[in-house]
Parts: structure tokens; C-alpha cells; sequence
């Protein structure tokens, strides 16, 4: 479902319940009731392709430099409503504060589709890494439209 880096290995996979871990796959099994947490090897185990999930995890690696800029980079700006809000790659990030925690939401228009981030942040920083996760999770999953086709189908 998606993926994301908490900076420091924090959790214990939930799929095998001994793995520390920092890069979280979020994956889900009609076995269990809702999302589990996992490392990379769990992660492959659940869709039978180890390869995939250890190139998602590597990909993720990679890009944890660019992800640690991101809260920081510039184009951020702060909306009416308070909301941190930056237009990137053609991608729409809102980070919104909910009661005491933080969290965000990353769309590409004209795809109407929002991916809301999964978790809830006690920083607004910690929640734009989380959109930074989310948008890359994005850029690899998510089709993008063409603009120059028609969405208008021939007969």
C-alpha cells in the first residue's frame, strides 16, 4: 500500500513480530484486519516477489537525503487555513494540523485521488517527510495521466 522512512529503526515488524525496523512497508493480507507494518523480507514474503520489496526498500535508501531537504526546501507556503501547502513535480502537498498531531495529504491533479499519510505526527516536519514517502510512493504506483489524450473514449 505504501511505504515510508521514520529516520531511525523504532518499530518491530508486525508481520514477524522480531525484525527492528525503519523503512515500513505497509502492506495488507486478506488474512489480517487492516494494514501491517513490515520490514522488507515480510514485505516479500506477503507478495511472493522478495526482489521487489528489496528494491522499493533500496529505492527508499537512496533518496533519504533528498527526503531529509524536503521539510526544508523552498516553496512551502502557509495557506488561509494554516495548512503548510508546496506544488512539486506536479504534485500537490498539504500538510494539515489535527487536534494536537499532524498530518498530510499528497495528489496529483488532475487525478482526484488523494494519498493521505497513515500515521499522525507530533511535528509538522515529521509529517512532510511522511508526504515526501507518500509522493515517492507515487511517482512508482500511481499512473499518470496523459495530457495530451483525450478523456473522451472512441466509439
Amino acid at each position: 500500500m505504501n511505504i515510508e522512512d521514520l529516520g531511525e529503526t523504532q518499530m518491530t515488524c508486525e508481520m514477524c513480530e522480531s525484525q527492528a525496523i525503519r523503512f515500513v512497508h505497509y502492506m495488507e493480507n486478506d488474512r489480517y484486519n487492516g494494514p501491517l507494518a513490515c520490514g522488507a523480507v515480510c514485505a516479500g514474503h506477503m507478495e511472493s516477489d522478495l526482489a521487489r520489496a528489496e528494491a522499493r526498500d533500496k529505492k527508499m535508501r537512496s533518496s533519504s537525503s533528498r527526503r531529509r531537504r524536503f521539510p526544508n526546501r523552498a516553496g512551502w507556503k502557509i495557506n488561509a487555513k494554516g495548512n503548510h501547502v508546496l506544488r512539486a513535480n506536479g504534485y500537490r502537498i498539504t500538510v494539515f494540523r489535527k487536534r494536537i498531531f499532524w498530518g498530510a495529504v499528497v495528489s496529483r491533479p488532475p487525478v482526484d485521488t488523494p494519498y493521505f499519510t497513515r500515521e499522525k505526527f507530533s511535528t509538522v516536519e515529521a509529517a512532510k517527510m511522511a508526504a515526501f514517502d507518500t509522493m515517492s510512493f507515487m511517482e512508482e504506483h500511481v499512473p499518470k495521466l496523459n495530457p495530451f489524450r483525450s478523456l473522451i473514449q472512441p466509439f
